[in-house]
């Protein structure tokens, strides 16, 4: 199959899973935007658990030499062949300034027969399920969060959480409730209960950093569908950060789409 490479800035880190054929390997995916503005989901990048666990974080650029996956129809999916972190994490501004064009809302998406989008949600409430309050290490709870994907609502998460939302903008839009599947926010949620071991005071805590706290700021839900189910969920929220308008770029993405459109 015909390789190629890709610049992307990752939008979000999707749980790392195990891989069914070596336990000590995982695999974690990735949503990503590069240089023409376009969403892709690139999957697998891998590592070995304990070995620093993933070496890059939301914002990083990577280098990727991606193919066609064989067995995901999904437009947006690229297989990962290899990968390179460039070592230059772009600033939230930046990142803002990329997405911002593509915030859409889920009955475009579904009109679009799209798999990946933004929203910008005007949040309503959050649903905290809390399934179990036993410390889990965070290989037991990548596992749980594996086992969700994999099987729905047969298995279950530690804790679920799902917002009801409408988009931002949209006439069409009667309201949605979707769970929460962003690691980061995730490993809060771990945290959370950890420190808590109590039921109600999980659950208020959660309200409070996932919902109140959230409810305050610019907020944008990364939107992608189940492989199987072609259902919709959270993968990742991104909250820009307020800074300096006058630091410098090291983020090169905007300069070059400008000028690929002076060019045409």
């Amino acid at each position: 199959m015909r390789r190629e490479k890709e610049e992307i800035a990752v939008l979000v880190r999707a749980t790392p899973e195990k891989s069914k054929r070596n336990g000590d390997v995982h695999a974690v995916g990735v949503t990503g935007i590069n240089k023409a503005g376009e969403l892709l989901r690139l999957y697998p990048l891998r590592f070995r658990y304990g070995e620093g666990l993933v070496d890059f974080r939301k914002n990083d650029l990577l280098e990727v030499t991606v193919t066609k996956p064989e067995h995901d129809l999904r437009w947006e999916s690229r297989k990962v062949l290899d990968y390179v972190n460039l070592e230059k994490p772009a600033k939230d501004r930046e990142i803002k300034e990329l997405i911002l064009p593509l915030v859409t809302s889920l009955e475009r998406l579904n009109i679009e027969g799209a798999s990946l989008g933004v929203v910008k949600p005007e949040l309503l409430d959050v649903e905290v399920k809390v399934n179990s309050i036993e410390t889990c290490d965070r290989q037991q709870y990548f596992n749980m969060m594996g086992d969700f994907l994999e099987k729905g609502e047969k298995a279950r998460m530690p804790v679920e959480v799902r917002y009801t939302f409408r988009c931002e903008g949209e006439e069409a839009c009667r309201g949605h409730k979707i769970i929460l599947l962003d690691w980061e926010l995730n490993e809060t949620v771990r945290n959370i209960v950890r420190e808590e071991r109590e039921l109600g005071a999980v659950k208020k805590k959660i309200r409070e950093q996932l919902f109140e706290l959230l409810k305050e700021k610019e907020l944008y839900f990364i939107m992608g569908t189940h492989f199987i189910y072609g259902t919709w969920m959270i993968t990742g929220i991104f909250c820009p950060e307020k800074e300096n308008r006058n630091q410098s770029s090291i983020f090169d993405f905007k300069q070059e789409r400008a000028a690929a459109a002076v060019e045409k």
